[in-house]
């Protein structure tokens, strides 16, 4: 739990190759089944770095989630618009690109990031969640943190796809939820 940003449920990955990254996951870490998003996701808004980009913008070539335990896998496979996960490849970065954390008062907790002097890489609204990624890896490299607010919705399809892991047998590696 980080005192600042909330409980910590999530490690993410920019991956050039979405379909290699769930082979490795699946095959050699054991870890599935991953569920695929689809894209692009249905933003209500979304700003990078500070602008409005058009809901539909190609931020995400594919993601896709499963879980070890308690702990989501996320996998992010960057489209052609700019985002900070096309920052991270860009500057010759690999593996894990932020922790996600569920936000206990997510107003509050922006505005301490904002006057801590942290700024926001991506802020936006999704039918199930609020979100900011936070440049925490500015001051120190490392990884980002993503603050989320999530309805319950979005914690009711995390559970499902939860029990999906909790019941998977290694066989498919991407399933549907």
């Amino acid at each position: 739990m980080s005192r600042l940003f909330g409980r910590i449920f999530q490690l993410a990955y920019v991956v050039e190759d979405i379909d290699a990254a769930i082979a490795h996951w699946t095959g050699t870490m054991g870890v599935g089944p991953f569920v695929r998003f689809p894209v692009p996701l249905q933003a209500d808004w979304l700003e990078v770095r500070g602008r409005r980009v058009p809901a539909d913008a190609d931020i995400f070539a594919a993601v896709a989630i499963a879980y070890s335990g308690d702990t989501m896998i996320e996998l992010i496979q960057p489209g052609s618009a700019p985002s900070p996960y096309r920052e991270f490849l860009a500057a010759g970065r690999r593996g894990a690109h932020h922790l996600g954390t569920y936000a206990d008062d997510y107003d509050a907790q922006m505005a301490a990031a904002r006057a801590a002097g942290i700024g926001v890489a991506m802020e936006g609204v999704l039918p199930m969640s609020r979100f900011a990624y936070l440049d925490t890896d500015l001051l120190w490299p490392g990884t980002m943190v993503e603050i989320i607010e999530a309805k319950p919705e979005m914690h009711a399809y995390f559970g499902a796809i939860q029990a999906a892991a909790r019941n998977w047998d290694g066989k498919t590696p991407v399933q549907a939820i």
